[in-house]
C-alpha cells in the first residue's frame, strides 16, 4: 500500500493520504499580454534550425532580464526552457558542460552567475517521432526536464552541475564558485548549493544551513515571494536526493507554498504544491514519488482542461489526494474535474459536501451534463461553465455559506428522465433538460490554484448505467472541448432557452445530431489543424465510434487519442503528434507524421468509401489501441501514453466543411452501481490494474 504522510488537511494537506492521480494546468483567460514571448519563440525557432549556440545566447538574454512571475506562468518561456533542455540532452556530458559553463559563469561585461529555474511542460511524444526530426528514437530525444525527483522543472544550474559530476569536473567547479561567493558575485551562492548537492563529497551541512535560513517561523513575516523563489525551489528539489536534507527541503517547499498567496504569484502555487507533495512523498512516503502520476481511485477518472498554450506554459495536470471519505484537490490546471467512471441516467441524486472560503483558496464544485457548477457564498451567485471552462453563466444563489476559514456546503445534482437540477444547500438554483444525456458523467471540479476538500460523497436513488452514450445527441455540444487550438462552439443553454446565434460564427456546431466543422476563409488560419475533444478520458475496455462524410482527403476527420492523431490516408495509417505550433518544445512541426509499419493491419489501400459515410471505431483494450475503419481493423499499437487520454476528432486543416455523426461511446460497464462503491466511494483500485487507464 502506497501512502503519503502529509500535515493535517485543515491547515495544509491531508494526513497520510492515498495519491489518486495526476492528469492535466492553471491559466485564467484574462491574463495580460505575455512579457517575453517574442524572445522565447525566437529561441524555439533557433532550436528548430539546430542552432543551439545562438539559442543559448538568446536564452541568456532572457535569463539576464529581471523576470516577473507571469514570465514563469503565462509566457512561452517554459516551452523555450524545455526546448533548450531537450537539445542539450542530445549532447555528450562533455559538450553539455562546456556550453553550460560558458553560459553560466561570469565573463566580459556580465559580472553575475546565470541561473534560471523554470517550470516546464511534461507532455512528451512517443520515441518514434524522433524520426520526424531525422534522429534515432532514444530516451533523450524528448527528455523532460527535472530537478531531483520533481518532474517538469528546468534548472540551468542543476544541468550544469550534473554534467560536471559526470565528466569529473565538479570539484573544480565547486572551487570556482566558492571563490565567486567570497567575491560576492550574484548568483554564486545558489549555484554553489546545487554543486554541493550534486555528486559526492559535497558540503551538505552548508546546504542544510542554507535551507534552514530560508524558512521563517512565520511565513507572513518573511514577506511575499519574489521570482528568485524558483531558484530556492530548485535547490530544495535537488536536496531531496539526500536523506539528511529531505526534512529541510520539504520545509522550504512548504514555506514557499504558504508565502505564494499574492496575486501575481498565485499562478505558481500549483507547481509549488506538487513539488512540496513530491518532497513529502520522498521524505515520509513508502513508495516512489512516481505515485503522484497514478490514478489510484477505482471509480473516479481525473481530467484537466488543457489548451495547447496551457501545455507549453508548463502548467500541471490535476492532483487529487484521498483519505478515508475525504478527497482533496491539491493542484492542477485551469480546471480539474474528477468524473465518476460510469455514465449515470435515470432517477438519482449525487451529493457531497465541499468547501468555500479560507486564505488557501477552496471553492469546490460539481459536474454533470457536460457543465460545471460552483455556488459561491461570498458573491451569492451560482457560476456555470461548459467543459472548456468557457461561456460562463452567472445566476443568483444566496444559499451557500462563506467564512474567512473554509466551511462546508451541501451541494447536489438531482437527475431524472427529463433532465437535472443543481442544488446549493438543498435549494434548487439551476434546471437542465434532456441535453444532459450526451454527457451523463457526475463529478467534482476545482480550479487549478484552489485546494478544496470534498466529503460524504454519495449516490442515492435508482441510477441506470446505460449500455452506450450518444455523445452528439441533440444540438448542444455538451461535454466537448474545442479550446485546444482556441476554436469555438456555441454557448450552452439552460432548459427552455433557444439558440440565438447562427452556425456560421463557430468552428464546431451540432445540428440535430450531425456535427459540422467549419471551413475557414482566411488562408493562413485554414491551413492550421483543428481538434475537438471529449472531456471524459477513454479508458481501457471502452470504445468510441463515429461516422464522417468522405468527399476528398481534406474532409477526413481523423481519430485522436490524447495528442496522438491517427491519420487515415489512402496508403495506410500514419500517426501525428498534435503540436502547439510556434511554442512547441519538442521541435516537431505541426505537419509531422511517423510511420509504424508493424502496427498497420488490414488492407492497403484503406477501405475508404468516396462520397459516403465512413465508420471509425477507436478502442482501448489490453494495453493496446485498436482503430477500425468500415468494419476492417486497420491499426493496432501499444498504449504508451502517460495519462488517461481523451478521445478527439482531428482535422489536418480547416479548408473545407467536415461532417461527423453518430458519435457513440461504449464500455465494459456494469449494469448497477458496484457494491464496493456503495460502501466506500473512494476505494482504491487493485495495484495490478493501475496502469491500464
Amino acid at each position: 500500500m502506497m501512502i503519503i504522510k502529509l500535515p493535517p488537511f485543515a491547515t495544509r494537506l491531508l494526513p497520510i493520504v492515498f495519491v489518486t492521480g495526476i492528469i492535466t494546468v492553471w491559466s485564467p483567460t484574462t491574463v495580460d499580454a505575455q512579457t517575453v514571448p517574442a524572445d522565447s519563440t525566437t529561441i524555439l525557432q533557433q532550436l528548430t534550425e539546430r542552432d543551439l549556440d545562438q539559442a543559448l545566447e538568446s536564452f541568456g538574454e532572457i535569463a539576464d532580464q529581471p523576470l516577473a512571475f507571469r514570465d514563469f506562468a503565462y509566457s512561452s518561456l517554459p516551452s523555450a526552457a524545455a526546448g533548450v533542455n531537450r537539445s542539450l540532452a542530445q549532447l555528450s556530458a562533455d559538450e553539455q558542460f562546456d556550453r553550460l559553463e560558458k553560459w553560466t559563469l561570469p565573463s566580459g561585461d556580465r559580472k553575475h552567475v546565470r541561473l534560471l529555474a523554470v517550470p516546464g511542460p511534461t507532455d512528451a511524444p512517443p520515441r518514434v517521432f524522433a524520426r520526424a526530426l531525422g534522429q534515432r528514437p532514444l530516451d533523450s530525444t524528448f527528455a523532460v526536464a527535472s530537478v531531483g525527483p520533481v518532474r517538469g522543472f528546468f534548472c540551468s544550474g542543476w544541468m550544469l552541475v550534473q554534467a560536471a559530476d559526470e565528466v569529473g569536473r565538479l570539484a573544480r567547479l565547486r572551487s570556482t564558485l566558492e571563490e565567486l561567493e567570497t567575491a560576492n558575485v550574484a548568483g554564486a551562492t545558489e549555484l554553489l548549493m546545487l554543486a554541493y548537492v550534486a555528486g559526492s563529497r559535497g558540503d551538505l551541512d552548508r546546504v542544510k544551513g542554507y535551507l534552514q535560513s530560508l524558512v521563517a517561523d512565520d511565513p507572513a513575516a518573511a514577506g511575499d515571494l519574489s521570482p528568485h523563489a524558483m531558484r530556492q525551489a530548485a535547490i530544495a528539489s535537488a536536496a531531496l536526493l539526500h536523506p539528511e536534507l529531505q526534512p529541510f527541503a520539504e520545509a522550504l517547499l512548504n514555506n514557499l507554498v504558504d508565502r505564494g498567496g499574492q496575486a501575481d504569484a498565485i499562478a505558481l502555487r500549483p507547481f509549488l504544491r506538487i513539488a512540496h507533495a513530491t518532497a513529502v512523498q520522498v521524505y515520509r512516503g513508502q513508495s516512489s514519488p512516481d505515485v503522484l502520476l497514478e490514478n489510484r481511485l477505482k471509480y473516479w477518472v481525473p481530467a484537466t482542461v488543457r489548451s495547447a498554450t496551457d501545455i507549453q506554459r508548463g502548467q500541471p495536470s490535476g492532483v487529487w489526494l484521498s483519505h478515508e471519505r475525504h478527497l482533496l484537490h491539491l493542484a492542477g490546471g485551469t480546471t480539474d474535474v474528477l468524473l465518476f467512471r460510469f455514465p449515470l441516467v435515470g432517477e438519482f441524486e449525487f451529493v457531497c459536501e465541499t468547501q468555500e472560503g479560507g486564505a488557501i483558496g477552496t471553492d469546490g464544485g460539481l459536474v454533470y451534463g457536460g457543465l460545471q457548477f460552483q455556488a459561491l457564498g461570498r458573491k451569492d451567485t451560482l457560476q456555470i461553465w461548459d467543459a472548456d471552462s468557457d461561456h460562463p453563466m452567472i445566476r443568483p444563489s444566496p444559499f451557500a455559506r462563506y467564512d474567512v476559514q473554509p466551511v462546508f456546503n451541501h451541494v447536489s445534482i438531482h437527475a431524472s428522465d427529463d433532465g437535472a437540477k443543481f442544488e446549493s444547500n438543498f435549494h434548487p438554483v439551476w434546471f437542465d433538460d434532456a441535453a444532459v444525456g450526451s454527457s451523463p458523467w457526475v463529478g467534482l471540479r476545482s480550479s487549478g490554484t484552489k485546494r478544496p476538500v470534498f466529503r460524504n460523497i454519495q449516490i442515492h436513488g435508482t441510477p441506470v448505467i446505460p449500455r452506450e452514450v450518444e455523445l452528439t445527441y441533440g444540438d448542444q455540444l455538451r461535454g466537448w472541448q474545442s479550446g485546444f487550438f482556441a476554436e469555438t462552439q456555441p454557448p450552452f443553454r439552460a432548459a427552455g432557452e433557444t439558440e440565438t446565434e447562427t452556425a456560421s460564427g463557430f468552428d464546431w456546431q451540432l445540428h440535430s445530431g450531425e456535427l459540422h466543422a467549419a471551413k475557414l476563409e482566411d488562408e493562413a488560419a485554414a491551413g492550421k489543424p483543428g481538434l475537438l475533444q471529449y472531456q471524459r478520458p477513454l479508458l481501457d475496455g471502452e470504445s468510441i465510434s463515429y461516422e464522417f462524410m468522405y468527399d476528398g482527403d481534406a474532409t477526413i476527420v481523423h481519430p485522436a487519442i490524447g495528442r496522438l492523431a491517427f491519420l487515415l490516408e489512402s496508403g495506410g495509417v500514419r500517426v501525428r503528434w498534435i503540436t502547439s505550433g510556434e511554442t512547441e518544445w519538442t521541435g516537431l512541426q505541426s505537419d509531422n507524421a511517423a510511420i509504424e509499419p508493424l502496427n498497420r493491419r488490414g488492407p492497403r489501400p484503406l477501405p475508404l468509401k468516396e462520397k459516403q459515410w465512413n465508420a471509425v471505431t477507436v478502442k482501448r483494450s489490453g494495453g493496446k489501441c485498436h482503430i477500425t475503419l468500415n468494419d476492417e481493423l486497420i491499426y493496432q499499437r501499444p498504449d504508451d501514453l502517460d495519462v488517461a487520454p481523451q478521445f478527439g476528432l482531428y482535422r489536418a486543416a480547416r479548408t473545407v466543411v467536415s461532417r461527423v455523426r453518430n458519435v457513440v461511446m461504449t464500455g465494459d460497464w456494469p449494469e448497477t452501481l458496484p457494491a464496493d462503491f456503495v460502501t466506500e466511494p473512494l476505494c482504491s483500485k487493485d495495484p495490478s490494474l493501475r496502469s491500464q487507464d
